[in-house]
């Protein structure tokens, strides 16, 4: 009886399990395996010599549209975006680098010389040769509160549009000998006086996913080299969303909002020490509304009224990383973090305002010092100083540990107090960086917090899967912090040649409560 009674269970739980499994398929996730239909590039930067590279990746014998998007860093305005068709198991290569606007003014823009086909054309391609102009930002000349200079800091957004079905633009898009067989076959399928399948909602299918892809901000002066892989989510949307990049009622679509997948999955520990999957309904349609038509320019078109599944799958309490400061034995270390928030501009965590950001309690050494210990113990800190960003808040007040993280696109230097340390210099040359002291320490890590923000009012219903699933209603821990990504950037030196740096970037980790 007990043996039988065992298998019964058994039997349930891998039931369970499969229900869980199919769940999960058919709810917005974060892909653990680095595909997926969506991908977020976290951070690009075009300043002071340097240039980031972004390879995308068709793992799949499809033919796919993907729409690439450029964002400020400042407010996350669209500043160029357009479309790419890429064939089965194709690359996309393209680099953001340093431009020059029509005034003269350093701007953000976008250079490539891939043959694959794009609409609008950014390469020429004869005789085997391709070859293309940089195609600058044009933020500053659409967006009232966008400068030129915002443009230069800002993160990458591909989606996939959905799969071609279309023989002759498959057929097209085909590459031969490394060049596809004829690129004009997308503009006129584009093309309203020919008919085009396009412009008649055919021709293409839903997305599928498998898009994979990497990035490198790179400084070649410098000699320093990061590389950073995107965010890869999956199941994002179930139909096609096919919109060509000048059109003036759809150039903001698809979005991170557009998706028609109203659930999300996340995996959470329970106290117990047991792994569950959480999958949640959310709201989304006119009970939402559409964020970008609520932001006061009468010219911005409509974006998505379904954020809340993918805000969910980045939604972070606490970002968790290292920092490396040390100034001993000529390394010279420095590091920047940056944190993107890719949700904000459709309506989630403090949408029209500063999201407030803590490192209260969040700042040790590699000696598990912090800055709230007491000497506890070898290497711990001998101070009850606390440290937070400055300028200070309060003036000569005893320091904030919390502050407001003004933009969409946020680095944050970490200073040490180490008489050596060098000060002078930042690895990013951020404009718009804040800085954040962690007081004598220089090496160690960090804990980034957001209290009081949660997703709770897109809240409809959820279900936990394992052997004893949880409750979990809109005030759960599950729901609390802001959507965010990003990493920190580590460099450091171990040569006598100032130019030869080495550098890192480490994706944030999150910690729920």
């Amino acid at each position: 009886m007990f043996m039988k009674n065992k298998i019964a269970i058994g039997v349930a739980v891998g039931i369970l399990g499969a229900v869980g499994v199919i769940t999960s398929a058919q709810a917005v996730h974060v892909n653990p395996d680095g595909t997926g239909q969506v991908l977020l590039f976290p951070y690009y930067n075009a300043r002071d010599g340097y240039v980031t590279n972004v390879n995308l990746v068709n793992s799949t014998d499809q033919t796919k549209a993907v729409k690439i998007r450029f964002r400020e860093g400042k407010t996350s305005n669209d500043v160029l975006d357009f479309n790419i068709y890429m064939s089965p198991n194709d690359v996309w290569t393209g680099s953001v680098k340093a431009g020059v606007d029509k005034a003269g003014k350093p701007i953000g823009a976008v250079s490539t010389a891939d043959r694959s086909c794009t609409l609008p054309a950014l390469v020429n391609c004869s005789n085997g040769e391709c070859g293309g102009k940089p195609q600058p930002f044009t933020g500053p000349n659409l967006y009232p509160n966008v400068t030129a200079d915002d443009t230069r800091e800002g993160y990458v957004e591909v989606i996939e549009m959905g799969v071609v079905d279309d023989a002759t633009v498959k057929a097209g898009v085909l590459h031969k000998n490394g060049t596809p067989t004829n690129c004009q076959a997308v503009a006129d399928a584009w093309s309203t006086k020919k008919g085009g399948v396009f412009t008649k909602g055919q021709g293409i299918s839903a997305p599928t996913g498998g898009l994979f892809g990497s990035s490198a901000i790179l400084n070649v002066a410098e000699g320093s080299a990061f590389s950073v892989d995107p965010v890869a989510i999956d199941n994002y949307s179930t139909k096609a969303q096919h919109y060509r990049a000048d059109d003036v009622n759809n150039f903001l679509l698809p979005s991170l909002a557009s998706g028609d997948v109203t659930s999300s999955s996340v995996m959470v520990t329970k106290p117990t020490g047991e792994t569950e999957m959480v999958v949640t309904d959310w709201k989304s349609g006119a009970e939402v509304g559409d964020a970008c038509l609520k932001d006061g320019d009468s010219l911005t078109p409509a974006c998505g009224t379904n954020p809340y599944p993918v805000a969910h799958a980045l939604l972070a309490p606490h970002l968790l990383n290292e920092y490396f400061l040390d100034p001993s034995f000529g390394y010279d270390g420095h590091t920047d973090w940056v944190v993107t928030f890719p949700m904000k501009k459709h309506g989630i965590a403090n949408a029209g305002s500063d999201v407030i950001a803590s490192f209260e309690n969040g700042i040790f050494d590699r000696e598990e010092g912090s800055q709230a210990s007491s000497g506890g113990g070898t290497g711990g800190s001998t101070s009850d100083e606390e440290f937070g960003f400055s300028p200070p808040v309060g003036g000569t007040n005893p320091v904030d540990t919390s502050s407001s993280l003004i933009r969409e696109v946020n680095v944050i230097s970490f200073k040490s107090t180490d008489p050596s340390y060098n000060d002078s210099r930042t690895i990013l040359s951020s404009a718009s960086k804040q800085s954040v002291s962690v007081g004598p320490f220089v090496t160690g890590w960090a804990r980034l917090s957001f209290a009081g923000y949660s997703l709770k009012d897109g809240f409809k219903s959820a279900k936990g899967y394992s052997a004893s699933p949880g409750t979990y209603t809109a005030d759960s821990n599950v729901y609390k912090g802001v959507p965010a990504t990003g990493a920190a950037f580590i460099e450091g030196n171990v040569s006598e040649n100032a130019h030869s740096l080495f550098g890192d970037a480490l994706p944030h980790k999150i910690q729920r409560d």
